[in-house]
């Protein structure tokens, strides 16, 4: 009897506690509404007595990521979320596992794409809505998209791309999406916001005030999930979702033209149309974080790839021009020798 009672009181305090995290803002999810079974006897039942029983499981997870045994760890990291679904570290570690560990160990790429979409829809569809006050979830979320997918670093790299801009080009006319066409097609609105979690309103929000940028490149959804955790959180909190930002545009600009090859393969080619308000939005978050060296850092490599994309672009003038302020605003010493040998080394 004195066992469930302490239960029964350390559910109502765990109430408590949630509707306060709720009210500073230190977690803006709601209270947990029809949530698994599993889950919802976990969190009421045992109280706290599951972040205990967590903490055992957390060290056999480390045991086993020493030993390599990542398949073993998806189901241990699952039976964590069940018991910890407010930990955003615990999404963050399972979703990561089945991205990474477990993807590369698959030599076919669709078996390799089908793990790295398991990591990219527990973050989203399970890690975001119990923590949607925690800005690193969606950072995690947008590092997925902008690393694992957007990079190189994958050998099955391009066939994630194409896998996600298929996905993509559908629902989204051809990744340029008409909004008030969309608002008209119950069908496909409904897998747009039930199936990605896509809200139409902050699309159109990150077009207008970045772009138009094509949705069916991953750096465009690492560029959604950042502002999302940005809107999510407030003050220093949402200085890393601002650096991926910044980070997600510049590789829009580079690579954010996307063309479709006669025989299907992706193309993908700078888009100067980007560049005037990604120099806005830089301007911007230095205004607001003027002592922070990473974004300084951050704003300097954006100019020096900006002139050398602008030249090869033929965009000569403009190269110049952006060479100039490069030069003002961080003098370097491979701006020292002038316009000419910049990009000349550039296109060595």
């Amino acid at each position: 009897m004195g066992f469930l009672l302490s239960v029964w009181i350390s559910d109502l305090q765990n109430d408590r506690v949630v509707k306060m995290r709720a009210n500073y803002r230190v977690d803006s999810a709601a209270p947990m509404e029809n949530t698994p079974p599993l889950m919802a006897f976990t969190t009421v039942a045992l109280g706290g007595f599951s972040s205990l029983i967590a903490d055992v499981l957390w060290l056999r997870v480390s045991a086993l990521q020493d030993e390599g045994r990542f398949f073993e760890l998806v189901q241990l990291a699952d039976w964590i979320t069940k018991l910890e679904p407010r930990c955003g570290d615990i999404w963050e570690f399972h979703a990561w596992n089945m991205a990474y560990n477990v993807s590369i160990m698959m030599p076919d790429p669709e078996d390799r794409w089908r793990w790295v979409k398991n990591g990219l829809e527990l973050l989203r569809d399970e890690g975001i809505r119990y923590n949607a006050g925690d800005p690193k979830v969606y950072w995690e979320l947008g590092w997925l998209f902008l690393h694992k997918i957007g990079g190189t670093l994958d050998q099955a790299h391009l066939f994630y791309k194409t896998k996600w801009a298929e996905e993509m080009a559908g629902l989204l006319n051809d990744g340029y999406p008409d909004y008030n066409k969309l608002s008209t097609q119950p069908a496909k609105l409904a897998k747009i916001t039930g199936e990605y979690k896509l809200n139409l309103e902050t699309m159109r929000r990150i077009d207008s005030e970045y772009g138009p940028i094509d949705w069916r490149i991953p750096e465009s959804h690492a560029l959604y999930w950042c502002v999302c955790g940005k809107d999510h959180s407030g003050g220093d909190r949402a200085l890393p979702c601002e650096k991926m930002i910044l980070q997600s545009l510049r590789g829009l600009f580079i690579r954010g033209r996307l063309v479709i090859g006669k025989d299907g393969s992706l193309i993908q080619e700078p888009n100067m149309d980007l560049f005037p308000k990604i120099i806005r939005a830089f301007e911007s978050v230095q205004k607001r974080y003027p002592e922070d060296n990473v974004i300084k850092v951050s704003y300097a490599a954006f100019l020096r790839e900006a002139v050398r994309t602008l030249y090869a672009c033929g965009q000569k003038i403009k190269a110049r021009e952006v060479f100039n302020s490069l030069a003002e605003k961080y003098p370097l010493p491979e701006t020292a020798k002038g316009f000419e040998i910049f990009v000349e080394k550039g296109r060595k």
